[in-house]
């Protein structure tokens, strides 16, 4: 069954790839809105604080990530989910939109940080602690957004109903993360280790629960 499951997933994901590549206006859209959101920002300051690119990088990338995934079950047609519930697992469902939309996350701070690079200035303080908190960061997302679009979907105002769910459940992530950040923007000693395996133990907890909820979800 394990091995079906994997089959399954990987096959759901290559097409969950080409379905985005197919609609890329969309992702197309997210990406001139971050940069907008940044070259706004570059206008209003002048020369700007580590703690306020601090503060400005993890806003961006949390609405960026969030308006990027919601989509996932949102614009899912009930038909479609009926015609997979006949031929796959439904957990194959959830995995290969866990870990397209964990990766979609990635990209997302990945190009957030280059254009923030660039538009407000390089960072000075240690990049490698800053850039394992924001991976770390950035899968939660894609994990937490999909569940929740999960249940969003569910309902008729489903793109309504995401960002209300969303914004209460990503606190734990939000609050660690940047609270990290900040203090390496400010050249405080963080332990490295153990902030890193706290956002990892939620990000495997998101996971678990997912998997726990979405039959019920799915049955539904």
């Amino acid at each position: 069954m394990e091995i079906g499951l994997i089959r399954q997933s990987k096959i759901l994901f290559l097409k969950e790839i080409k379905t985005e590549w197919r609609n890329r206006y969309a992702i197309n859209g997210i990406m001139v809105q971050l940069v907008s959101a940044v070259f706004i920002a570059s206008l209003c300051f002048s020369k700007i604080k580590p703690p306020t690119w601090n503060a400005l990088f993890w806003i961006i990338l949390l609405y960026s990530s969030v308006n990027a995934i919601a989509r996932s079950f949102i614009q899912e047609r009930e038909g479609r989910m009926l015609y997979l519930n006949s031929l796959v697992n439904p957990l194959a469902v959830l995995y290969s939109k866990m870990i397209f939309n964990a990766l979609l996350s990635l990209l997302i701070t990945a190009i957030a940080f280059v254009v923030f690079s660039i538009m407000l200035g390089s960072p000075e303080w240690p990049l490698i602690p800053y850039a394992t908190l924001a991976f770390l960061f950035s899968i939660g997302l894609g994990f937490l957004f999909t569940v929740i679009s999960a249940i969003a979907g569910k309902t008729r105002a489903g793109g309504v109903i995401m960002p209300m769910l969303s914004f209460p459940v990503v606190i734990p992530l939000i609050v660690i993360a940047v609270s990290a950040g900040s203090n390496l923007t400010q050249g405080l000693d963080i332990n490295l280790l153990k902030t890193s395996g706290i956002l990892l133990v939620i990000d495997i907890m998101i996971a678990t629960l997912a998997t726990i909820l979405f039959r019920f979800l799915w049955v539904d």
